[in-house]
């Protein structure tokens, strides 16, 4: 897409539109056979973002507009590339006047539209100018009249339209205003470039990309500073983007990319500004935000289910990422859709129970096929095309695989909500950097006020099980909690033995539940492998979201285990690991995290010292490599001592340790 500027360089981009050399062309350079030109439909008005299969569809679309406004066309200025094809071209008003005062200088009329070649080969007005400085005529030129050039055969269906065959006109101009978004206008580029600028001299991790069309016109944005690109080397796992702004009614067309950190509230990755909405933009989106996590793409992926384009752009990016959608945005939608059919609460309630509460894909598949005969839905497109697609967002479909627990139930955080407070419809992009810090700092805030409860405070157990404590010793509260919860849970699960071979053994687990306000049994099935205590239910809660289900602990518990392995704690949930992001210097700096920031900043600097003065020879390299390896092993082990106790002595730690 367009030119790119990456934060390597400097900034010195004009965010303002630029202005085009004008180059007169003869109206005989512009002729073209108009055999197929119908005159008599009406033809929309040009606006910024309108699309074009090719020139020709673009000549013939502006030609047929200024036909029924009563004017002529010619071209201005155009641009080839080495390819032969037209890069660019301005078609304007034919009309010219000569200045009275100066008789020899000539006056263009200043109506005009800006072509730019894409690189999927269609065509794209970037700029457009309606107004004429001279009267138009009265009537319609005739096809006779107007000028043209070359010979060219075109689709009557993109004709008609001048960009999409769209029936009707309240839909196409929303088309038209969701085409394409303002990025840096009314001083707000200006703002943009002001806080790259800073942010790069503040952050010397902080990485920008900026997409710019063929008149070097800001097109599309992205950025991450060094806390979220390290924060996403511990959460970059499972990644959602947010494309709530990108909506007209929103100023500011904001994108951002949004991951669960380790006591599962939101952390930020990176943010762009996209003008369009096509795959092209997300593409390069995509790949911006590849560059910056140093080629590590998400291994899963959250989108908006309505985004066509985004998904196309996530297949070309991501070949190898799950893709799903967010479960919240699509039930958010629901009432709308369902709006108008009869008993409308039966109706969204049965919906909800097929979502939620079917265990099962065949469960799953039954019940709704039962809903849409009873309700008679069968030709209701949305739920139609939301079926077909129902490995992408039904939670018994993406249960086998990890998520994070994101948007699995409908308590569950909404990861759309992180600028909540910062941002709303009548945000400018300039109020938004303006305010850009104070959101990231009230989350940091956020985080390390939950970082100082999880360490300092103990949560208290809810039985007397030996795992649940392994559990408490291990995860941060927010998890623990989550995890006490399921065994709250086992109190309404009931073990039955099913069969065993050798050292596997297969339960049915009957479990009491609730379901639309009456008593009911869910049986789920777990196998558990008495050799390695591996266990695993059909549940898939441990798969989707990290934590043991209460199947599965009651199983343990039919069994007499003590202590899970380790694979069932995963370290994203722990509290006791030190993790890079916490270390990384930033703008919106907390207060507390100072003393162990500047000391980080401190130790690097020494280093940076030690590793000049070090690699000037094999020999001195090799001993601090050496030497750097041991102090890390020793470092480890005291600061292990220094967090598993509030009163450890200094001395005892250096007799303990061999630091020789």
């Amino acid at each position: 897409m367009g030119e790119q500027c990456h934060s390597h360089a400097p900034l010195e981009i004009n965010f303002s539109e630029s202005e085009e050399n004008l180059i007169s062309h003869s109206p005989e350079e512009c002729k073209l056979e108009t055999d197929s030109f119908d005159g008599i439909d009406a033809c929309p008005v040009p606006q910024r973002g309108m699309v074009f299969s090719s020139e020709a569809e673009a000549r013939l679309y502006y030609t047929k507009y200024a036909t029924q406004m009563g004017f002529r066309v010619m071209t201005r200025t155009s641009k080839k590339g080495r390819d032969g094809k037209v890069k660019y071209l301005i078609l304007v008003c034919s009309e010219i006047t000569r200045n009275a005062s100066d008789a020899a200088r000539k006056q263009y009329c200043a109506a005009r539209i800006n072509l730019t070649l894409r690189k999927d080969g269609t065509y794209r007005i970037n700029a457009v100018t309606l107004g004429h400085s001279h009267e138009l005529g009265s009537h319609h030129l005739l096809p006779s009249d107007i000028d043209m050039r070359g010979k060219r055969t075109l689709d009557s269906e993109v004709i008609d339209m001048g960009v999409k065959k769209i029936s009707d006109k309240n839909e196409y101009r929303n088309y038209l205003q969701q085409e394409r978004h303002l990025i840096g206008e009314n001083g707000d580029g200006e703002a943009l470039q002001r806080y790259l600028v800073r942010m790069q001299e503040q952050d010397r991790n902080f990485f920008y990309a900026i997409d710019l069309d063929d008149f070097f016109c800001v097109r599309n944005v992205f950025w991450a500073d060094g806390r979220s690109r390290a924060a996403y080397e511990s959460f970059g796992d499972v990644v959602t983007v947010d494309t709530t702004c990108l909506s007209n009614c929103y100023k500011v067309p904001l994108v951002t990319f949004v991951g669960v950190n380790h006591h599962g509230q939101s952390v930020l990755f990176g943010c762009g500004l996209l003008s369009c909405e096509d795959s092209e933009a997300f593409a390069w989106l995509f790949e911006s935000l590849l560059h910056c996590m140093s080629g590590v793409p998400p291994q899963g992926i959250l989108t908006d289910h309505c985004c066509k384009a985004m998904q196309k752009a996530v297949e070309t990016v991501y070949p190898s990422t799950r893709h799903r959608w967010c479960l919240s945005n699509i039930m958010e939608k629901l009432p709308q859709i369902i709006d108008g059919y009869a008993n409308n609460k039966s109706l969204r309630d049965r919906l909800q129970n097929v979502v939620y509460d079917t265990p099962t894909t065949n469960e799953f598949e039954g019940k709704w096929k039962k809903i849409m005969e009873d309700f008679d839905l069968k030709d209701n497109k949305w739920l139609k095309e939301l079926f077909l697609e129902r490995h992408r967002w039904a939670p018994s479909f993406v249960r086998g695989e990890f998520w994070a627990g994101m948007s699995i139930n409908p308590h569950s955080e909404n990861m759309h909500a992180f600028f909540d407070g910062y941002v709303n419809r009548q945000t400018t992009l300039k109020q938004f950097v303006d305010q850009y810090d104070n959101a990231l700092q009230y989350k940091t805030e956020k985080e390390y006020i939950a970082d100082i409860h999880s360490s300092s405070n103990t949560q208290a157990c809810v039985t007397q099980s030996l795992i649940e404590r392994q559990f408490q010793s291990a995860y941060t509260h927010a998890k623990f909690l989550e995890v006490q919860h399921e065994f709250v849970g086992k109190a309404d699960c009931n073990v039955s033995v099913g069969n065993g071979d050798g050292s596997i053994c297969h339960y049915n687990v009957i479990e009491d539940v609730i379901i639309e306000d009456k008593p009911k049994e869910s049986v789920v099935k777990v196998t558990y492998n008495r050799v390695d205590c591996d266990v695993k239910c059909n549940c898939q809660l441990f798969e989707f979201k990290g934590i043991l289900c209460r199947h599965s602990l009651a199983v343990l518990s039919q069994e007499r285990v003590k202590e899970v392995p380790c694979k069932f704690i995963l370290d994203r949930w722990r509290k006791n690991i030190r993790r890079k992001y916490a270390y990384i210097k930033t703008s919106y700096g907390v207060q507390h995290f100072q003393p162990h920031v500047q000391r980080f900043e401190v130790l690097c600097n020494q280093f940076n010292s030690i590793a000049v003065a070090a690699s000037e020879f094999e020999d001195t390299s090799a001993f601090v490599k050496d030497t750097l390896y041991n102090l890390k092993e020793k470092l480890e082990a005291w600061t292990t001592l220094l967090r598993n106790s509030t009163h450890v002595n200094v001395e005892k730690c250096n007799n303990m340790i061999d630091w020789k």
